[in-house]
């Protein structure tokens, strides 16, 4: 099977979050299932300046973008053994320092730079006489892909579209609609439009010969009212064709027995390393060293209200007084990251809040965490929970979307238990599962269980990878239905 995975962004060239870690990873497990894998982004300066020497495999290709035509590059190089990255470059939408914006928000013209880059997609494949059985697209930035699709501009391609996050919808402004370039049959109700604007991201979802998300309970939850973002009655209306893949992680970059991020390297079977870790986790942010005996909270995170930053705000000097130790790592909006430094200069003795997203100290924030914190107040599906397992740090998570496919609660009458969830999107339900941990703490051969039976859980992209070519090969019976 030949499969064009189209994305916004791919780890390790760009990358802002999850979306671009599925995207790095899965390809290559789809290639072990003998698949043929390549994949298209942006030729972002940033991807730019990761790779050496792309070739220039075509130049100067017609893209229309409204009453006009512009021109598009493509790029080539090879982002993991046997994977052809294939990039359209066109600096003036990409030579820019960020992906999607700055600090003060996206920029002005996201929606044309990625009608365009779904638009000049059909043109690369026509040029590179390349002939996809599958095309992947991913989030509102490629949504726009499967309707040209469904208009025939890459014949013989059945199209999977996948929501990372439906929150995010690239909606197109009426006065920017001709950018579209579609037919009017497609503008109404029945196609891309919502409440007087156009969404790209139903544009997927409305054209695609079957949908994924990224995991079980958020294919259920987001046909709800509550998760469904306004969409959620077009999902229930296509549930036949809607899966839910969990995603996988990159168990070789994500392996405290071999992980160079970390002070020691322990595996399930000899966890004497992980308080080394945890040693050298409080001494390099500059915690007491009396919280070894104490629990340490990590938690690795974009800074914005989906995440849960107001429980943790809202709690914290109560959760300080239960005498553990919390240290955070992220960034985002900017009065979340000012609250978290206010909190950190009242509480010096247990808090520590480092501004922006550090690679190596996440790694070792996982490995020298005994809990890692996943309070979402929605979550397609999250990794910080899987890494969190992966280094026998257990999770504590808002029982949503992927933290609730992957996490086992004790109470769950699932012995020994995986991590700790609570339900109502709440200060005290947050604190009393906190409060929860704290206790079994105390219990170190009932907390060694769980973290033995976390370390223990597959998250391999393999088993990913198979569920996903389930999918691709429905998509590719569909399309092979309406071209009889």
């Amino acid at each position: 099977m030949r499969i064009l995975v189209a994305a916004s962004e791919a780890a390790p060239l760009a990358k802002t979050g999850g979306l671009g870690d599925v995207v790095g990873a899965l390809p290559s497990a789809l290639r072990e299932l003998g698949c043929e894998v390549s994949l298209v982004i942006p030729a972002y300066r940033k991807a730019l300046e990761n790779t050496e020497a792309p070739a220039v495999l075509a130049k100067a290709l017609p893209v229309k973008l409204g009453r006009k035509q512009v021109s598009a590059d493509i790029l080539e190089t090879e982002i993991n053994p046997g994977i052809s990255l294939y990039m359209v470059r066109r600096d003036e939408f990409f030579d820019r320092s960020g992906i999607y914006g700055t600090s003060d928000g996206e920029y002005f013209d996201s929606r044309e730079r990625f009608i365009f880059f779904s638009r000049s997609i059909p043109l690369l494949c026509r040029s590179l006489d390349y002939h996809p059985d599958v095309i992947m697209a991913n989030d509102w930035q490629t949504g726009l892909l499967m309707a040209l699709l469904d208009e025939g501009a890459i014949p013989g391609a059945a199209g999977v579209f996948t929501i990372h996050n439906l929150g995010y919808q690239g909606l197109v402004a009426p006065e920017q609609i001709s950018l579209i370039g579609l037919p009017e049959k497609y503008y109404g109700i029945e196609g891309l439009e919502f409440y007087g604007q156009m969404s790209l991201l139903k544009a997927g979802i409305v054209c695609a010969h079957a949908v994924t998300t990224v995991s079980p309970t958020y294919a259920q939850e987001i046909q709800t009212s509550e998760f469904g973002f306004g969409l959620d009655g077009l999902l229930r209306s296509i549930k036949d064709r809607l899966f839910g893949i969990l995603n996988g992680i990159d168990e070789e970059a994500w392996d405290p027995e071999k992980d160079i991020h970390l002070q020691a390297r322990y595996s399930r079977d000899d966890l004497s390393g992980k308080e080394i870790c945890k040693r050298g986790l409080l001494k390099e942010v500059g915690l007491p060293l009396r919280l070894m005996k104490r629990p340490l909270l990590g938690m690795v995170s974009r800074l914005v209200s989906q995440k849960g930053c107001e429980l943790l705000l809202d709690t914290a000097e109560k959760i300080f007084g239960l005498d553990v130790g919390v240290v955070l790592l992220g960034s985002g909006e900017v009065a979340y990251e000012k609250a978290f430094s206010a909190l950190e200069e009242k509480n010096q003795s247990n808090f520590r809040f480092i501004r922006g997203f550090d690679e190596p100290l996440a790694h070792r924030i996982y490995g020298g965490s005994d809990c890692i914190l996943v309070p979402s107040l929605y979550e397609p599906c999250g990794l910080a929970q899987m890494y969190g397992l992966r280094y026998g740090s257990i999770p504590v998570v808002r029982a949503t979307g992927g933290l609730n496919d992957t996490v086992q609660d004790p109470r769950e009458r699932r012995f020994p238990g995986t991590g700790f969830k609570f339900e109502e999107f709440d200060p005290a339900a947050f604190l009393a599962v906190v409060e929860r941990a704290n206790t079994v703490y105390k219990d170190n051969s009932y907390w060694q269980a769980m973290m033995r039976e976390g370390m223990a859980q597959d998250f391999s992209w393999r088993r990913s990878a198979e569920e996903y070519l389930k999918v691709f090969e429905k998509a590719i019976r569909s399309k092979r239905g309406e071209d009889k």
